[in-house]
């Protein structure tokens, strides 16, 4: 069921500046207040957003199921491994990137890494779930 012409256009122009600012929390969110999880969660309610008023198969088409769950192992894996290679520095999830000066974008050292990758996995994990409820719903 396609909502009304209003509904439709306002989530077409909200979900860029959804998905854009979730990318921000991913990159930024180690010196601001927010970070991976919320990012991944602004991320896949933008797509949830486009979901509900346009339908899912008109998404799917943009949206595969396949390639969010796709990006959703590679993120998860790649947090493992992210985790494994602190183990070679001394300390699991060890921060062996070295810092820079306090406040700057690369004063974190692996947290930005590991904020993106969280997003990334949050974000393919709740939309692949809204897939699935949307499949199960169908079936009804």
């Amino acid at each position: 069921m396609k909502m009304s012409i209003i509904v439709r256009t306002g989530t077409k122009l909200i979900s860029p500046f959804l998905v854009v600012y979730s990318f921000y929390l991913m990159i930024f969110g180690h010196l601001n207040p927010g970070g991976g999880f919320q990012a991944g969660v602004m991320l896949a309610s933008g797509v949830v957003l486009l979901i509900i008023a346009h339908g899912h198969r008109w998404i799917e088409e943009s949206f595969k199921p396949q390639a969010v769950q796709l990006l959703e192992g590679i993120s998860a894996l790649s947090i493992v491994i992210l985790a494994i290679l602190g183990l070679g520095f001394g300390g699991f999830f060890l921060n062996f990137i070295p810092g820079g000066d306090f406040g700057n974008l690369l004063s974190g050292g692996i947290v930005p890494f590991f904020n993106v990758l969280v997003g990334l996995e949050v974000g393919g994990a709740f939309t692949f779930l809204f897939y699935i409820l949307l499949r199960w719903v169908e079936s009804d």
